[in-house]
This record gives C-alpha cells, structure tokens and sequence, in this order.
C-alpha cells in the first residue's frame, strides 16, 4: 500500500468521526506522513465506522442488512486468512462508496431503493481466500462437521496424514537423537490433533465441534476457538521443524524423515503458518 493510499483511509476516517471523539485520535491518525501501515487502533476505529456506515446506508435507503452482514464475512475470512488489514480497510473503503454510489443512483430513478445489488468484483480479502483455497486443495480435509472451517479442516487433515503416512519413520527416529520426554510430548500433541474421540472428533477440536454445535448462539467464542485451533497446530509444526533444522543441518537425517521434512515445510508455506509460532 502506498503512503498517498494509506493517508487517504485516515482522511476517510477522520471525516466520518463525530465531534465528541477525542482530538488525540484525530492527531494520532496524522502522526506521520511516513507511515503507511494503520495502527491496531486505527483499524478499530476505522471497522467501527465502516460499520456505522453501514446502518446509515441501511435507514437511508431502506435496504436489508445484506451488504453488512457480507462485510462482516469478509472481515472474519480475512482474519482467518491472515490478511493485512490496512489494504483490506482500504478495499472495504472503496467498495463502500461505490456502494452508496450505486444507492444514489437507484434512488434518483426510483422513489424507493429495495436493493442493492452484489458487487460482482472479488475484494482482496476474497482474492486471498482463494489463493489459499487453490494452495491447500491438495491435502486431505478432517471432516467432523460441515460448518467448520476450511482452513481447520484441511489443516487437521494435513495433520492426520502426517501421522499416517510419516510418523512412525520421524518418532523412532527422534528417539534415536532426541530426548525420549520430548519424542513423547510431540507425539502426544500429535495424537491430540488427529485421533478421534468419542463424539468423533479429536480432543483438541472437541470445544471448536462444541461451539460450532451451538448454531451462532457463540459467534465470536466460535472464531477465537477456531482461531487457538490453527494456532495449536501451527506450534506444533514450528515446534517439529525446529528439531529436524537442527538434524538436518549435522547431515544425520535419512531419505524418509527428509521427505517428512518436506512435508512439514510445504504444511508450513501452504496454509501460511511462517509466523505463527512461538514467540
């Protein structure tokens, strides 16, 4: 995102906040002309607004929640996805005005605006689920329940065929120049993430599949957990590749744990997990 890009999203901000708001906000949006990534606070600010935006839109011309509810989406797909937020407030600004824009034409033809139709171009945000959709096909999905995440899908299902497919060959050979302790930790967390319990899920899916099974009445419990789910996965894998760096490196790993090795790596790049690790 360009500086010229980036100071626009504060001028939109800046023009949408009522007077009440504190004038600190309003210096910290223009703190620097350098600076063309928002703030946690700027994006707070700016969601909130686009939100309000919304409900005006809504009053004004008498339209359903449709194109609220569809920002509401995207936002949690972005999250999900691991977008940057500053480009996707700037691509939700734009499609904002244009869909006013389109509401002020309709209106000016008749006395009644009843609908607003779909923008037909894909946001960023949309772009990017894509891609990761087109990027993690190939991997096999743990299905336990149909309103669960893709993205949670597939990487549990990533997880389950590295178990079947490469553990046995990376435990015993973990135990060989590792720890037996920390060979079984792994191991364990492994087995958490793919063998399944009694409601047929594993166990550290079972509040996620709890949550999911409640029908909307957890919204955003449910996204915090999906969320802790793809985390615990992914500190795991980091926490696995760490340990084959390390054998690599002193040249003492054999053609199967290198093929694991690639495994995990592609897991990794795939599902985009390379910061996500522990701090």
């Amino acid at each position: 995102m360009s500086i010229k890009e980036s100071l626009e999203i504060r001028i939109f901000l800046t023009s949408q906040l009522t007077r009440a708001v504190d004038s600190t906000i309003i210096k910290m949006m223009f703190r620097s002309k350098k600076s063309n990534k928002l703030s946690q606070k700027e994006i707070k600010t700016a969601l909130a607004r686009i939100r309000q935006k919304y409900d005006d839109h809504i009053i004004t011309y008498m339209t359903d929640t449709q194109e609220k509810s569809a920002f509401e989406d995207r936002y949690l797909m972005s999250l999900h996805a691991r977008v940057d937020l500053t480009r996707f407030v700037q691509e939700e600004i734009i499609h904002l005005k244009d869909v006013e824009q389109k509401a002020k034409e309709e209106a000016a033809r008749t006395p009644i605006k009843k609908e607003i139709s779909k923008n037909s171009q894909k946001s960023f945000a949309d772009k990017i689920i894509d891609e990761m959709e087109k990027r993690t096909e190939h991997y096999p999905s743990l299905e336990f329940n149909t309103e669960a995440s893709l993205e949670v899908q597939k990487l549990y299902g990533a997880l389950d065929e590295l178990y079947k497919e490469y553990w046995q060959s990376l435990s015993e050979f973990l135990r060989k120049f590792h720890s037996s302790e920390l060979s079984y930790n792994l191991e364990n967390r492994l087995l958490r993430m793919t063998i399944m319990g009694a409601d047929n899920v594993p166990p550290e899916l079972e509040r996620y599949q709890f949550l999911l099974s409640q029908r909307g009445k957890y919204s955003s419990e449910l996204f915090r957990e999906a969320q802790e789910s793809i985390k615990r996965a992914s500190f795991f894998l980091h926490d696995l590749m760490i340990l084959l760096q390390e054998c690599r490196e002193r040249g003492i790993i054999d053609e199967k744990v290198e093929s694991a090795y690639g495994y995990v790596e592609n897991i990794i790049q795939d599902f985009r997990l390379k910061d996500l690790k522990k701090g």
